[in-house]
């Protein structure tokens, strides 16, 4: 991918000017972009230097050396969705319409990295492509979105003091509220350092608890590692820390769901068809309207599966070097198919 500067030196010395530069404005974007989540406005507009191709062409460049392969794949990380973007998303959302979009994203991706957009995401994130397969049918888990008791700020906040301690967690993680239908979402601010988690105005469901736990859990990872982890092993600390809503867990008894492993399984079922949608799947499961996961997360999908299988590595072990053990494989990995 791209051709290699003269020197090691001269990569190294782009990439420290390049990571400063994000690393000063990237908070304040985040802080802005968490609120706009929260309100339920468009996102502010990324920082200018990462959409530049200069800073796509510096990370390319570091992949020709060993020494800071993985420096650049981590800027990859960031950098590659912004350079894909094809336009905005059309106001009809029919099946006709993304694949379209689906088309152009798989065009722009090929013109650029050579490989099309969904694979790619799959490298960067997962460290291979995996074989398509014939999705299954989504269980229906009854009562898992039923309101029950709510709980308040207070009893989220006690509850992340508790994984925190747990999982040997340090940092500052902020939690605010949203309208009742805001997306629950975690910003990482600054990595090892601050996070905002975004929650709906209203947490009363099993589901909304379990998406509670899924975002602390993303604050965690980001607590822990520095910018650029893999999506997979992100989502594979959310799934873990999700996990605790099942029977048998240390957390309070409010936290806990009979009907959370159920809800797993139904979890991995939506993600297996809707990565084989992107895959070109177009059966008798494909929902009538293309997902919002679709037009918004294109590629996000394989992450997610492989999450459950890296969350179950995960157990037993001190959550920082087992997930820092399963970043190094995913770049590693990445590193060699993308050179």
């Amino acid at each position: 991918m791209g051709q290699p500067p003269c020197t090691l030196l001269e990569v190294e010395m782009a990439l420290d000017l390049l990571e400063g530069e994000l690393a000063a404005e990237l908070p304040a974007h985040m802080r802005a972009f968490a609120r706009a989540h929260a309100e339920g406005r468009p996102p502010p507009p990324a920082p200018l230097l990462a959409r530049l191709p200069s800073s796509l062409k510096t990370a390319r460049q570091a992949l020709a050396f060993d020494l800071v392969a993985d420096r650049g794949i981590a800027l990859l990380r960031l950098l590659v969705p912004l350079a894909l973007e094809v336009g905005r998303t059309p106001p009809e959302r029919t099946w006709d319409a993304y694949r379209t979009l689906a088309a152009a994203r798989d065009q722009a991706a090929r013109a650029r990295f050579g490989h099309g957009a969904i694979e790619l995401a799959a490298i960067l994130h997962v460290g291979h492509v995996a074989e398509a397969s014939e999705p299954r049918a989504i269980p229906f888990v009854d009562g898992w979105r039923v309101p029950d008791a709510a709980v308040d700020d207070e009893a989220i906040r006690d509850v992340w003091h508790l994984i925190a301690s747990r999982l040997g967690v340090a940092g500052t993680v902020r939690i605010d509220r949203g309208a009742p239908g805001v997306t629950p979402r975690t910003f990482v601010v600054e990595p090892k350092a601050e996070a905002i988690v975004v929650l709906p105005a209203v947490i009363d469901t099993p589901r909304a608890r379990t998406q509670v736990l899924h975002e602390l859990g993303h604050a965690a990872a980001a607590l822990l590692l520095p910018a650029g982890l893999p999506r997979a092993v992100d989502e594979a600390a959310a799934a873990f820390v999700a996990r605790l809503a099942e029977p048998g867990s240390w957390l309070p008894p409010r936290w806990i769901s009979e009907l959370a492993p159920a809800a797993r399984e139904r979890r991995l079922a939506i993600a297996e068809l809707l990565a084989a949608i992107e895959r070109g799947y177009d059966g008798p499961l494909r929902p009538g309207t293309p997902p919002a996961a679709l037009w918004e997360d294109p590629g996000a999908q394989s992450s997610y599966i492989a999450a459950e299988a890296i969350a179950d590595r995960l157990a037993g072990q001190p959550l920082r070097h087992a997930l820092a053990t399963e970043a190094d494989r995913v770049t590693w990995r990445a590193c060699e198919l993308l050179r």
